[in-house]
C-alpha cells in the first residue's frame, strides 16, 4: 500500500508541476521605428503554445481569452484602449499543444496613436485556462507629422458633394515625406479642415528620382511613383483616397512619364506595360 501510495502523489506532484509550467510564449515585431501620424500602425505578434494542452478561444467561459497590448508615450502615460469590449478579435482562434501562430495586428485600429509621441510596447495574453498572464517583448516606435513635400487644393466634383447649395467644398492632397535613419518614406495624405480622409504609403524615396501628379477634370489625382530605376507604378486616386486604376509601367528605351491631352486628360506615355514575374514581383 505505501509503494502504491507513493506513486499515486508522486504522479500528482508531477502533473501539478507540469501544469505549473504550462505557458505561452509570445514574440512582438514592428515593420518599422518611425510611423507616419494618422497611418495605421500594425503590430506581428508570434505565440507558441507550450502548456501541452491545446489553447481554444471561445464564447464558453473556460475558453474566453484576449490578446491585448499594453503602451505607454514618453511621459509614461498609459494609452488605451478605444473600446474594452472590442479588442482584437481572437474567437475561434485555435493554437494547439507545440503549435506557433501569427497574427498582424492593426494596433492603431484599437488603441488611440493619433498624437506625435514615442511609445513603448508589449503585447499580453489573457485567457481563462491559465492563472498568469503571457507577456510578449517590449518595442518602442515613434509618430511623427513628416514634412509636406507638395500640396494640391481640389474642389469635391458636383456629383461626390452633398446635394446642397453653398461654395464649394474642397479637399487637400499631400506629398509627406517621413525619414528613418537615412531613408525616406512617401506618402499620399488626403484631408481637409475637418479630418484625415485616407493615409497610402506610396514609396521608399529612391536617389534624384521623385513622383509625377497630374489632376484630372474630375479633381483625381494621377501620380506615377518610380518604385526602382526601372519599375515606376501609376496610380489614379479620387478624393476620399479610393483608388480608381493602378498599373505598372517600366523604363525601356523611353521613360514613363505623365502627359495631360488635348481634352485635359491625363495620360502616361513612354516605356511600356510591365509584366508581374517577369518585370517585377
Amino acid at each position: 500500500m505505501k509503494i502504491k501510495l507513493k506513486i499515486f502523489l508522486s504522479l500528482i506532484f508531477a502533473a501539478n508541476a507540469f501544469l505549473a509550467g504550462a505557458q505561452l510564449a509570445m514574440s512582438l515585431k514592428m515593420n518599422r521605428s518611425n510611423y507616419l501620424q494618422y497611418e495605421v500602425v500594425y503590430a506581428k505578434v508570434n505565440i507558441r503554445n507550450n502548456s501541452g494542452h491545446a489553447v481554444i478561444f471561445g464564447n464558453n467561459k473556460r475558453l474566453k481569452g484576449r490578446l491585448l497590448f499594453k503602451i505607454i508615450d514618453r511621459n509614461r502615460n498609459p494609452v488605451n484602449i478605444f473600446n474594452e469590449e472590442q479588442s482584437y478579435p481572437m474567437q475561434g482562434i485555435i493554437i494547439e499543444a507545440g503549435q506557433s501562430k501569427e497574427f498582424v495586428i492593426p494596433v492603431s485600429r484599437f488603441y488611440d496613436l493619433k498624437r506625435c509621441n514615442t511609445y513603448r510596447m508589449y503585447a499580453f495574453i489573457e485567457h481563462n485556462m491559465f492563472e498568469d498572464l503571457y507577456r510578449s517583448n517590449d518595442v518602442t516606435f515613434e509618430v511623427n507629422k513628416g514634412s509636406v513635400a507638395w500640396e494640391k487644393i481640389v474642389g469635391i466634383p458636383e456629383f461626390m458633394s452633398p446635394k446642397k447649395k453653398g461654395k464649394v467644398a474642397k479637399r487637400n492632397y499631400k506629398l509627406v515625406t517621413l525619414s528613418e535613419g537615412s531613408q525616406k518614406s512617401n506618402y499620399l495624405v488626403i484631408d481637409d479642415t475637418r479630418r484625415i480622409y485616407s493615409v497610402i504609403f506610396l514609396s521608399y524615396e529612391l536617389g534624384e528620382e521623385r513622383i509625377s501628379h497630374e489632376i484630372d477634370g474630375i479633381s483625381r489625382l494621377h501620380l506615377l511613383v518610380p518604385m526602382s530605376p526601372k519599375i515606376f507604378v501609376y496610380l489614379v486616386v479620387d478624393v476620399n483616397g479610393k483608388i480608381d486604376e493602378e498599373s505598372v509601367y517600366k523604363r525601356t528605351q523611353s521613360i514613363p512619364a505623365l502627359v495631360r491631352g488635348p481634352n485635359g486628360k491625363i495620360y502616361v506615355t513612354g516605356g511600356s506595360k510591365a509584366k508581374k514575374d517577369v518585370d517585377y514581383k
